[in-house]
């Protein structure tokens, strides 16, 4: 694929776009579809020093743009999840995506992420702020001293469970001077030998067989959930404070919601007696004070590359209109309350985000409206065509090559076995 990426070179529109992004200008790429957008992008990859924060409209597109990528270079590049929130009570809630996005959030906090993928959804929802979800992850390390309570105190306020044995993320057990974790930053829990207050030794273990498979120096402990009500500034005491002075504000209101405040005060005499409750979503808003999106966790640095601005656009509206009708049935049956319900980014604010920070629109058609707080410097028209397939027909695709060479075209022609490659040349 060296080659192919090489060829980048070549083209004028490309080597503008390359010294636009070193000079920090916002550039407007038109006339490319899919796989010219990954192209580009792998380019990018190879040729810029900096991290590359590429948004997609849907979750397909993401995956698709992901799958295309990991043709041109050496790594799969993450894709951030999105997630349903929960705000009804139920009995068992899943956190696998809420694992995976602290997983990748905690990986662009820490300048580890040189090309992330993101969906308008996984960006837009509101998650934990950087700052905390930097606070509150930690790593244990061989030969290091760790007061057992201290740290035993840590995991729980980091929303772990303990149980008899560990089986899957989020649980933690401890026989004698052994501490078992399943962190989500792993894809394996992690068995810890304490001698005395120091880890003699640590690895990985297969859940299923409890079996250590490899042996490790440090591994990073992240929080359970997004949502952990530990967290507030003040404590699980502090949450339980603001709680209490929503109801009283909600019982003072003219139209008492009898409903919402039998909500309200079911939940905050479970956080008083130490409860679980899976719903701890519609508190968010208490827990962190500060509105925080993945936009927050983008490295300064970062060349941020906008595929199809006019469906984000377009998709960013639809999902305010989701959200809405969502939040507007659960005020209606008192399950939220109406000071809590901002839980996705505005296509406005995203704009005004952006003001300021070195991005590429790389969009299918010209003539697009830019937002205004940051318009191209470069608009860069670009000639690509998607060829069709051949289905195996190596006919079709002499023929085809005949044509581009007549027309002075250079033809690179990548076949998928050595055998494919020499009929097509013969």
């Amino acid at each position: 694929m060296e080659l192919l990426l090489s060829q980048l070179s070549t083209i004028p529109e490309y080597r503008a776009l390359l010294n636009a992004a070193r000079l920090n200008q916002t550039s407007g790429i038109s006339g490319i579809g899919q796989i010219n957008r990954s192209h580009i992008i792998a380019g990018l990859y190879r040729d810029l020093d900096r991290p590359l924060m590429v948004i997609c409209h849907d979750d397909a597109t993401a995956k698709r743009l992901s799958e295309d990528l990991k043709s041109f270079l050496p790594v799969l590049p993450p894709c951030l999840p999105s997630r349903e929130l929960t705000l009804y009570d139920t009995a068992v809630v899943s956190r696998g995506w809420e694992q995976k996005r602290l997983r990748q959030l905690f990986d662009l906090s820490q300048g580890n992420t040189k090309l992330q993928i993101f969906t308008w959804d996984s960006l837009s929802l509101r998650t934990i702020p950087k700052d905390i979800l930097t606070q509150a992850a930690f790593s244990l390390k061989v030969g290091q001293e760790y007061q057992i309570g201290h740290l035993l105190n840590q995991l729980t306020c980091a929303g772990y469970s303990r149980c008899s044995m560990v089986e899957g993320p989020g649980q933690f057990a401890v026989r004698g001077g052994i501490l078992d974790i399943f962190s989500p930053a792993s894809d394996l829990p992690c068995r810890a030998e304490f001698f005395g207050d120091e880890i003699d030794t640590m690895g990985y273990f297969d859940p299923s067989t409890q079996r250590r498979t490899e042996n490790i120096d440090e591994i990073v402990i992240l929080p359970v959930g997004e949502t952990q009500p530990r967290l507030h500034p003040g404590g699980t005491e502090g949450l339980c404070a603001d709680l209490a002075m929503l109801i009283s504000k909600q019982k003072r209101r003219k139209n008492i919601n009898n409903t919402l405040i039998q909500t309200l005060e079911q939940d905050l005499e479970k956080y008083q007696n130490s409860i679980s409750n899976p719903a701890s979503d519609r508190y968010m808003g208490l827990i962190y004070p500060e509105m925080a999106t993945a936009l927050d966790y983008i490295p300064e640095n970062a060349l941020w590359l906008i595929c199809d601005q006019a469906s984000i656009h377009r998709r960013a509206k639809t999902r305010t209109d989701e959200m809405g009708m969502q939040l507007d049935g659960l005020l209606q049956n008192g399950t939220v309350a109406g000071e809590l319900c901002d839980y996705v980014c505005q296509w406005e604010d995203f704009c005004h985000q952006i003001c300021g920070k070195t991005v590429v629109y790389l969009d299918a058609f010209g003539g697009s409206s830019y937002p205004d707080e940051n318009r191209p410097q470069h608009l860069l028209p670009i000639v690509a065509k998607q060829l069709p397939g051949y289905g195996g027909n190596t006919e079709t695709a002499a023929t085809d090559l005949r044509h581009y060479q007549r027309l002075d075209y250079s033809c690179l022609v990548l076949c998928g076995s050595r055998r494919r490659a020499e009929l097509l040349q013969e």
